[in-house]
This record gives structure tokens, C-alpha cells and sequence, in this order.
């Protein structure tokens, strides 16, 4: 295929390759382009993959259409049927239960790592996808009729579209000039993969507390032993301290903020510790130029909603994208690009939104914000068609 594209799609992680693989299968032509080396190691469980994504009934839907979901291994995936909260502070709590909501399950834990080898090994065979590993966008060059790309290898790329896929930091979204409004959430998140002393029920545990925001996500069982990710949401200085714990220490400090709900056992990755920061472009598009999925928003992960509202994004993004195609209409033109903004940008802020809302209600221990949560998810607790509601829109709906 000569170095001329429908479309350029740069970053091939989870959001980038799923965006790259339907359009090739809606007929687009496709450059995908990123710096990795194009083949993923798998671990071997229990030693998962230290980042994991809870991904709803709806973003399994889209990997299902796109031919993904299918080709993954069934021993890397757990459904989970019930999420837990508690307040360490109060004592409240609500249970979301997929079977009295009327689903088979709210979701599926699957790791980062496994979902981008199946995406990468689909993208290797679609005969419309030319990708370009081990490359670097080193600059670009967005005209009347198309954006020309210069890559870390020499080669140059004609697009009549440009989708930045490339991250949070997106250099695209960056060179490009767009604006963004951004805080920083005064929280580090530790991940880590950690065994533990009884079964999880294939339930999805997180707790609020004055040991931070901690998040259980269930992981296959192996042999009779059981793994759970954790997100642990702390402050900046906390996250230093507790990354420089033994792993004796550090476990004694996660059973104290599980408050007896589980033992844990030892820690199986080493901890990581990324810096949160909420962020959203005020405007997803410019001619010839989309964001999508970090690269044009970032939210906290207190709800582990992150991936899924990536996800919608690449939904929208490709049905508006092919149709402009079918239609014969120009892809990059700005008007087809502004039909994208305008079905995702609401729906985004609102998560976002509601995710400040949550934190900053969560992270608080002033007595009177205590027992206000702890009322509030009482009520919810009793009311199975609030939980239903909730569940549609976090796990199902777009």
C-alpha cells in the first residue's frame, strides 16, 4: 500500500487498535502508528498483568462487533457479578448484584496487556491496516486536503483524517494547540497484583476510608489461590511512603484499610505509582485532527470508567467516520468531525463530573460529610431501581 490513508490513527493501545480495526473493517484504509515493538509478552498467571480494566456489558459489546472479545482467552477473563462498597468511616455500604438487576454480570476484569495482543494480532491480518511500529510522530503538517506526518523513521504519511490515540501526555493533542482545562486530584494511584486468603466471590470490592480510596478488582483463581489489582488512591506523600514499604509492611497496610475483609497473603508485581490528573480538552476536533480516549480526556479511577468511556468514544468516532465514508463525503472535514464532538463531549463531562463529585465527598473526614454519605448509601442500598439506574449508565449504556 502506497504511504496515502483514509485515515492515520496514532497510538496502538486498547483504544488506538479497537479504532484501527473497524474502520479497516468498514473498508477505510489505515495507518496505525506508535513507538512499541509491536508484539506483547504475556505473563502467566497468577502473574497478571499489573494493569487491569473493568470493562462494562457495552464496551464488551463493541469488542464482540469488532471480532475481539471472541479470540481472547477464557482462563484471562472473570465476569464479575456483584460490587461492594463500604464506608471505613460509617458504617454504610451498598451491593450492586448483576442477578437482581436482571444482567448476567455487571462486567469483566481483563488485563490491559492481553486485550492489546489479540487487538495486535487482529490488526496484523486485516489487509487494509499497514502499521507502523517503532515510530514516533516526530511532526505533522494538517492542510486543506489532507495531514502529512513525519515519522521517527523518515517515512511520511498522507492522511485525510489524523485520530491521537497516543495518551494522556498525547503529543498530538499537544503540537496541534489544543487547549485543555486540567487539575491535579492531590491523588497517586498504587496498582499492584496482590494474592489473598479466601475466595473474592467474583465480586468487585472498593472501600473509602482514612487510609485513601481502595479498589479490590477481582482476577482468575489458579490452583485454589486467589488474585485481586488493587487501585489504591492516596494522597502524593502517602504513595512515596507506602512504595517504599517492604512487602511485609505494605500488606499489613493494605489489611488495615480492608478492615478484616481479607488477608492479604503477598504482593505478586512490583507497585506502581501514577500521578492522577483531571483533564478534558475543551474541543475534541480540529480539521482533519480527532481526539479520543485519553488523549482528550482523563477522569479519576475511583469507578473504573476510564477504558469504557474510551470506548464509547471509538463507537462514535467510527459509525460517524464510515458513514462519511460510505457517503463518499470527505473524513477529516471538519463538519463530519464536529457530529463526533457533539455526541461525546456532553456525555464525558458529565462523567467527569460526577467523578469530581465523588471524590471530593469521599476524600473528605469531616464528621458531617461522614454520616451525609453514610445516609445517602443506606437509601440507595434500599432502593433496587436507584441501583438499577446506576448500574445502566456505569456498566451499560452509553
Amino acid at each position: 500500500m502506497a504511504n496515502n490513508y483514509d485515515v492515520a490513527v496514532i497510538g496502538a493501545g486498547m483504544i488506538g487498535g479497537l479504532t484501527a480495526s473497524l474502520l479497516a473493517q468498514n473498508g477505510l484504509s489505515v495507518a496505525l502508528i506508535d513507538p512499541f515493538l509491536g508484539s506483547v509478552t504475556l505473563s502467566t498467571p497468577p502473574y497478571y498483568d499489573t494493569r487491569v480494566s473493568a470493562l462494562s456489558i457495552a464496551s464488551q459489546s463493541l469488542l464482540t462487533k469488532a471480532g475481539i472479545w471472541q479470540t481472547l482467552p477464557q482462563e484471562r477473563l472473570l465476569p464479575y457479578r456483584e460490587m461492594k462498597v463500604w464506608d471505613g468511616l460509617g458504617t454504610s455500604s451498598i451491593a450492586f448484584q448483576a442477578h437482581d438487576l436482571g444482567v448476567m454480570s455487571l462486567g469483566s476484569m481483563v488485563e490491559n496487556a492481553v486485550l492489546i495482543d489479540a487487538l495486535v494480532t487482529q490488526n496484523a491480518e486485516l489487509k487494509n491496516i499497514d502499521t507502523f511500529y517503532e515510530n514516533r510522530v516526530v511532526s505533522f503538517d494538517s492542510q486543506e486536503k489532507g495531514v502529512v506526518i513525519s515519522l521517527s523513521s523518515g517515512k511520511k504519511i498522507h492522511a485525510l483524517l489524523m485520530i491521537a490515540a497516543d495518551g494522556a501526555n498525547s503529543f498530538v493533542r499537544q503540537e496541534a494547540g489544543f487547549q485543555c482545562r486540567e487539575w491535579d486530584y492531590g491523588h497517586s494511584a498504587i496498582i499492584s497484583t496482590i494474592e489473598i486468603d479466601q475466595p473474592h466471590e467474583d465480586t468487585a470490592w472498593q472501600a473509602f476510608g482514612e487510609e485513601g480510596i481502595l479498589a479490590f478488582l477481582p482476577l482468575p483463581s489458579v490452583e485454589g489461590r486467589h488474585f485481586v489489582s488493587i487501585v489504591w488512591s492516596v494522597s502524593p506523600e502517602d504513595s512515596e511512603q507506602l512504595c517504599q514499604l517492604s512487602e511485609t509492611d505494605f500488606c499489613q497496610r493494605l489489611n488495615y484499610a480492608l478492615s478484616d475483609r481479607f488477608s492479604v497473603l503477598s504482593e505478586l508485581s512490583p507497585r506502581q505509582s501514577i500521578p492522577l490528573k483531571q483533564r478534558h480538552a475543551t474541543e475534541y476536533v480540529q480539521n482533519r485532527i480527532a481526539l479520543i480516549g485519553d488523549a482528550a480526556h482523563t477522569i479519576h479511577p475511583l469507578a473504573g470508567q476510564g477504558a469504557n468511556i474510551g470506548f464509547a468514544d471509538v463507537e462514535a468516532l467510527v459509525n460517524i467516520v464510515s458513514t462519511a465514508f460510505k457517503r463518499q463525503d470527505d473524513v477529516g472535514r471538519l463538519a463530519v468531525l464536529r457530529r463526533y464532538q457533539r455526541a461525546r463531549m456532553f456525555k464525558n463531562l458529565q462523567m467527569a463530573a460526577g467523578m469530581e463529585s465523588f471524590k471530593r465527598i469521599y476524600s473528605t473526614q469531616h464528621p458531617f460529610v461522614v454520616n451525609f454519605r453514610n445516609l445517602g448509601m443506606n437509601v440507595m442500598n434500599d432502593r433496587t431501581d436507584l441501583k438499577r439506574f446506576v448500574v445502566s449508565k456505569a456498566f451499560g449504556e452509553r
